[in-house]
């Protein structure tokens, strides 16, 4: 039976509600198992609406399931028992609030159970939209590149997921990113070699390369500007932020953490805790 338009736009004002008091709620799926991915992309539309409605505004989109470490992670340990986890890419979209200032500490007061992903984030400098966009188009179309942290933050209980349909009403987690401090042309670095290393509290936790993000990053946001067209008929604008998805698993954060990555050719970018 399908969704009504009373049901998708209750469970988007729920997600968003969780959101700004800072709590858990029951994932979707265990009560409404048979909401197509087509339904929860309305659904976020309507979060968006929502959103807009309070005085947001939106500013660029992130991407999830864009590398096999982040499927895997997201399979193994971030879905409820029971659920098949789908493959393919999600987006969210990123507000005017969720940006961190270079020299700003995150507190972890202001969301309910974080964790810390590594991206390559994009600039764009003119419109995207359509069916046909592909990775040549994003790379002519981008500004600049930079390292990224995409701090994110399921509302559902124990940060487990139902699958896409919860994660896609939720916004796919989107909470909080920081940028780094370079600007790098895309067309004059190697985007899809790109190699990250990762260290808290001085451990190195993780390292990889750009090209896990679907063998190159601009691939992911052609892939967003596709989903954006396919599902709610919408353009990437000009000047948007775009995540570009996990290189590598993330991490719980805690109070006191220093989050330090390193990339090849662009540099680093350093995230700090609260206490």
């Amino acid at each position: 039976m399908a969704a009504t338009a009373e049901l998708l736009k209750e469970l988007a004002q729920i997600s968003l509600t969780a959101e700004e008091q800072k709590k858990e709620i029951e994932s979707f799926k265990i009560r409404y198992p048979d909401i197509t991915p087509e339904e929860a992309y309305r659904a976020m539309g309507m979060r968006l609406d929502l959103a807009e409605k309070k005085g947001h505004r939106m500013i660029g989109a992130k991407l999830g399931n864009t590398s096999m470490a982040k499927i895997a992670q997201v399979r193994d340990t971030m879905t409820l028992e029971g659920v098949k986890v789908n493959a393919d890419p999600s987006y969210g979209f990123l507000f005017e609030y969720m940006p961190m200032k270079p020299e700003e500490i995150l507190d972890l007061k202001d969301l309910i159970h974080p964790k810390v992903e590594t991206e390559l984030a994009f600039v764009t400098n003119r419109e995207l939209y359509g069916p046909d966009v592909y990775s040549v188009d994003v790379m002519n179309a981008t500004e600049y590149v930079t390292p990224a942290f995409e701090i994110i933050d399921s509302r559902f209980k124990d940060f487990k997921v139902g699958g896409l349909t919860d994660a896609v009403i939720d916004n796919v987690s989107s909470a909080r990113f920081k940028l780094g401090e370079v600007k790098a042309n895309p067309r004059q670095i190697d985007l899809a070699n790109l190699g990250v290393r990762t260290r808290i509290n001085g451990q190195l936790v993780n390292f990889g390369a750009s090209g896990a993000v679907m063998g190159h990053p601009a691939r992911a946001v052609s892939a967003l500007v596709r989903l954006m067209y396919q599902y709610l008929d919408m353009p990437l604008p000009a000047g948007s932020i775009v995540l570009s998805g996990a290189i590598i698993p993330s991490t719980f954060l805690h109070p006191g953490d220093m989050v330090e990555s390193e990339f090849s050719e662009i540099g680093s970018i350093k995230l700090e805790v609260t206490r």
